[in-house]
This record gives C-alpha cells, structure tokens and sequence, in this order.
C-alpha cells in the first residue's frame, strides 16, 4: 500500500491529494501534446505500418478494419466534435477549479482542525471558569480568569465563523461544476456514443460491409 502511495504521492509531499491529481492531468496533457504535435512528421511511417498489418493479418480481424472504415469516414467527425466539446468544458472546469484551489486548500485546513482547536478553546475556558468560580481564588486570579475566558470565547466564535466561511468555500466547488454546461457534456458524450455504435452497426451489418468495402476499393 505505502509503494502505491508513493507511486501516486507525484509531489512527493507524503499523502495524496488534489495536487497531485492535478500534477497527473498537467502531465497527460503535456504526453498528448507532444504526440499531437510529432504524430504528423511519421505519418508516412505510419501508414507504411498499417498497411503491412493489414496486408498479413486483415483476415484475422475483419470487423476491426470493417469498422475503422466506417468510422473513419462517418464515425470520426461527430467523435471528433463530441470530444472538441468535452475539452473545451473540460478546461472551463480545470480554469475554475484552478482560481479557487488555494482556498479551497486553506477551506479543507480549517475544516480539518476545527475539532481540536475547538476542543483545546473550551478546556481553555472551562479551566477559567473553574478558577473564576473557586471560593479559594484571589481577586487578581478571578480577574485573569475572567480575561482569559472572554478570549477563549472570543476565539471561539471567530473559530465558529472561520469554520462556516470553510464550509460555505468548500460549498463553492458547486461552481466548478457549473462551470461545465451539462447541456453540452451530455451533447458531446451522446455525439462520441452514436459515432461509435453506428460504427459498431455498420461493421456487423452484411449491407454495411459490401458499401464500406465498395468504398475502400474505390479509394
């Protein structure tokens, strides 16, 4: 357990967290952009690499070349859109969560210590207010109790509304949610889903099969 915390700990910081969830997309982004960008210069390659696979092993997969015809040539435009619309919500919640991601830090802080710093503030102000009530105490002790009670309390209630302020912050990843239109994301993943199955149809199709060969031969 401890190796696979460390192997997910990115920021090397001993636990994980948001930060490094962010380190990992910041890092796939940067691999697939440099992919997107070098793909291009092999594509020549590329083809040479495909076409030999196909040539040796097409009869062992024949509704995978069946449906990367048909996909390719009705399939990948609406994925294509569906995914260009997923990316731009993607970043519209990515931008949001960024701008509010030190206090939501600072919110998950006090969240976290709220328990034990409220609980040291009142044995501050029950050890006080022993004192003060003690038949045995001097009047300068009552008086230092009484101070120290009127700040343990005053404590309390800014600790009270620190706590609220966190609570309403934390609250506020609402935001970052809608900051992604659900109208578009459904959109989009509906576009990758039917692009992908009218694919998946149309390599299993017989009909399909002969119009998409037709196709490959005419090309």
């Amino acid at each position: 357990e401890r190796e696979e915390m460390g192997i997910l700990d990115l920021n090397k910081d001993g636990k994980v967290d948001g930060k490094d969830a962010q380190l990992f997309i910041d890092g796939a982004t940067k691999i697939y952009n440099r992919v997107a960008q070098e793909a291009p210069k092999y594509r020549m390659q590329q083809h040479a690499i495909l076409g030999t696979v196909t040539l040796f092993c097409s009869r062992s997969f024949p509704y995978t070349i069946m449906f990367a015809q048909a996909f390719r040539l009705t399939g990948w435009p609406v994925v294509k859109e569906g995914l260009a619309q997923l990316a731009k919500q993607y970043e519209k919640g990515r931008h949001e969560l960024s701008r509010q991601a030190p206090t939501l830090s600072e919110a998950q802080k006090i969240l976290s210590n709220y328990s034990t710093d409220m609980k040291l503030l009142k044995d501050i102000y029950d050890e006080a207010e022993a004192i003060s009530a003690s038949p045995t105490a001097s009047p300068s002790d009552v008086a230092a109790a009484s101070r120290r009670m009127r700040v343990a309390k005053d404590d309390m209630d800014r600790l009270t509304l620190s706590y609220g302020r966190a609570r309403a912050v934390l609250s506020s990843l609402h935001a970052v949610l809608q900051a992604m239109d659900p109208t578009e994301v459904s959109d989009a993943v509906s576009k990758v889903w039917v692009g992908l199955s009218t694919c998946v149809v149309a390599a299993v199709s017989p009909s399909a099969q002969c119009l998409s060969a037709g196709v490959a031969v005419r090309e």
